[in-house]
């Protein structure tokens, strides 16, 4: 078979998880990349911390309280203007992004991996650490938990050097690594 029938890699939904953190917006600064290259829609997704970390005798667990809730969507808007504004500022047609913010009884990755799902999302584009305290020796414990469990390619952004000046995200041409991975290979 001639190289010119083989069938070139085609994307239709970058899903971004984002929680504020470093990590969280150079992947939305890769995917914007991403998503011009492919032509392709964004969505950036928040999703909210439960605040009680275990279940009681009443098997509640999972809870998010209505003011946590408002708190933590006024300041995903601002993470999400963010990257907008930056989408808008590389020319990128900000129409294509969508952006959620969720609560969720189930883990982060859980409720990540389901909504790339529902989304029907092609690739999975995410910081290599977030907020959260712990660490693995390669990998945030989120970005391991998505790669192991995701239906779809997962690419996990190790560092890329953003700097913020006057209010939006501003790239150094800089090295960064990252790393493509399917079914918890990688590739």
């Amino acid at each position: 078979m001639s190289s010119s029938n083989t069938n070139k890699i085609k994307y239709s939904k970058i899903l971004v998880p984002i929680d504020g953190s470093s990590p969280s917006l150079n992947a939305a600064m890769y995917a914007i990349d991403f998503a011009t290259t492919y032509d392709t829609k964004i969505i950036l997704l928040s999703v909210v911390p439960s605040q009680i970390k275990h279940g009681d005798s009443s098997g509640v667990f999972g809870m998010v309280t209505p003011h946590h809730l408002e708190q933590y969507k006024k300041e995903a808007k601002k993470w999400f203007n963010q990257i907008i504004d930056d989408a808008k500022n590389q020319g990128y047609d900000t129409s294509k992004i969508k952006s959620d913010v969720i609560t969720t009884p189930m883990s982060i990755v859980g409720a990540i991996v389901d909504h790339a799902e529902k989304e029907n999302a092609d690739i999975i584009i995410l910081g290599k650490s977030g907020r959260t305290g712990f660490k693995r020796i390669l990998l945030g414990s989120t970005a391991a938990g998505v790669v192991t469990y995701a239906h779809c390619h997962v690419l996990v952004i190790r560092w890329f050097l953003i700097l913020q000046v006057k209010g939006s995200l501003t790239r150094l041409k800089v090295s960064f690594k990252s790393h493509w991975y399917y079914k918890g290979s990688v590739i």
